[in-house]
């Protein structure tokens, strides 16, 4: 009797050992896996914040694994077990839909890149430098200074403007002159400041055309080129140049004319 007592206690010890040990090495294994991966994941150049959210998650679940493996080796039934954690993970899932698809979203922008920490962008009537760019929301500071929070899903769902895409862009400058402007020489003294501008670019090359012809005005698209870098210099100096332009050759600016007309009626207002 105390033999099978004895034998008894010392299968239980050595268990009780094996499952110690199996805890151990499951847990440490844990962090060797997730440093291998984190070395591939950065060998491969993929985003800090994807990279993050992805070990999060494998630590979270390999953890997961070495405690039901640790429970089993005990003797505990884990099917109970992992029936209740399969219904509560769903649960979770449920309740945190909408941030989970934020996830999601913010890992598209991460992996397909449409545009990176830096870059100017224009969406829902905001225009800014993308700051940071989180898994649930993407952060824009507008010219003056605002800090938009935009949900990446409404950045993956709609479309939106990267300015920084290319390297280069156009200027474009909309006029509007009196018909009797002589055009000629006016394109020849603004393609002048053009071409001797530090900034805007010989190619793609400058052009100034008309691109409408109004009963009281001529309209005029001036287009000019330049770096992502010297983009709004470039735009602003124009419209410098264009102002004392129309200074200098004393350009009449078209003013629109309201016709009335006063239709008399017919009413009889004798008998009123």
């Amino acid at each position: 009797m105390i033999e099978k007592l004895i034998e008894k206690y010392a299968d239980a010890g050595m268990n009780l050992l094996e499952t110690v040990i199996l805890f151990i090495v499951g847990w440490y294994a844990v962090k060797i896996v997730l440093h291998i991966f984190s070395k591939m994941m950065k060998r491969s150049q993929i985003d800090a914040i994807v990279e993050n959210f992805i070990i999060s998650i494998l630590n979270i679940g390999l953890k997961i694994i070495v405690i039901i493996t640790v429970i089993a080796k005990l003797g505990v039934p884990t099917t109970s077990l992992v029936a209740v954690l399969t219904t509560a993970g769903a649960a979770i899932a449920l309740g945190l839909q909408d941030s989970l698809k934020g996830i999601a979203s913010g890992i598209t922008i991460l992996f397909s890149k449409p545009f990176i920490k830096g870059d100017i962008i224009e969406i829902d009537g905001y225009v800014g430098t993308v700051q940071e760019i989180q898994l649930l929301y993407t952060i824009v500071m507008t010219f003056d200074n605002k800090m938009v929070v935009i949900p990446n899903n409404d950045l993956v769902s709609s479309s939106f403007v990267n300015y920084s895409h290319e390297e280069i862009r156009r200027v474009t400058i909309s006029l509007e002159m009196h018909p009797d402007t002589d055009i000629m020489q006016f394109k020849k003294a603004l393609m002048k400041v053009i071409e001797k501008h530090p900034y805007a670019l010989k190619e793609p090359a400058p052009c100034i055309k008309i691109s409408d012809y109004k009963q009281q005005s001529v309209t005029l698209q001036v287009w000019a080129w330049a770096s992502n870098e010297h983009f709004y210099e470039v735009n602003d100096d124009l419209l410098i140049a264009i102002r004392e332009i129309y200074k200098e050759q004393k350009i009449k600016i078209p003013t629109q004319r309201i016709d009335v007309h006063i239709q008399q009626s017919d009413t009889d207002y004798e008998n009123v």
